[in-house]
């Protein structure tokens, strides 16, 4: 009783943000409800700085609800698929982890950015955007602020990208296009529906 004394009121902020923004993500998937969360979150993190009674609750939904979720994605795979796919690319997935690593340290260096926050973009940009972050954070030992700007930093960019594809789609492939920003789900990043 006395944990959920302690995280109730956050966890319940995290909640009446999170179902609104999946409603709407779901209604707008070219932006999608991890983007809307984010800005909701910024928002009222904006106006909201002395979380009190409710920041033990975010703390915890930040670190370990999305660490669970990190964990339920990979229920959602089938390991002989990922085991013939991941032999066959291997040479690729090295290359661009390498190379996005590599480009994070390097504007790391050029850019004066923290070292923890471009390890982060790094990683999410080369594995799996939000659920890469999450799960290489407590590794690292990031504290929330570059959690934060890291995950901020790969939203923003997959929004550009789905934006990007989308507009750049050529008119003759459909007569109504949808673009999906996905962190790790098995769809591809732009599905093309037909009439």
């Amino acid at each position: 009783m006395n944990w959920l004394q302690k995280n109730g009121r956050g966890l319940l902020v995290c909640l009446a943000l999170a179902v609104p923004s999946w409603i709407i993500g779901k209604r707008f998937p070219v932006i999608g409800g991890a983007v809307i969360a984010i800005l909701l979150g910024m928002g009222i993190g904006m106006v909201w700085s002395d979380k009190g009674q409710a920041a033990a609750g975010i703390r915890f939904t930040s670190k370990m609800v999305l660490q669970f979720a990190v964990v339920l994605l990979g229920f959602g795979m089938n390991l002989g698929v990922v085991v013939k796919t991941g032999s066959q690319s291997l040479p690729i997935i090295v290359c661009t982890i390498g190379t996005a690593l590599l480009l994070a340290w390097l504007l790391c260096r050029l850019l004066r950015i923290p070292g923890n926050t471009a390890i982060l973009v790094g990683v999410g940009s080369s594995i799996c955007g939000g659920s890469a972050i999450a799960a290489t954070a407590p590794v690292i030992g990031a504290d929330d602020d570059e959690v934060a700007q890291a995950i901020s930093v790969i939203f923003f960019f997959n929004v550009l990208a789905a934006i990007s594809s989308r507009c750049s789609a050529a008119p003759s492939v459909s007569t109504r296009q949808a673009a999906r920003v996905s962190v790790c789900s098995p769809e591809p990043p732009l599905t093309t529906l037909r009439r």
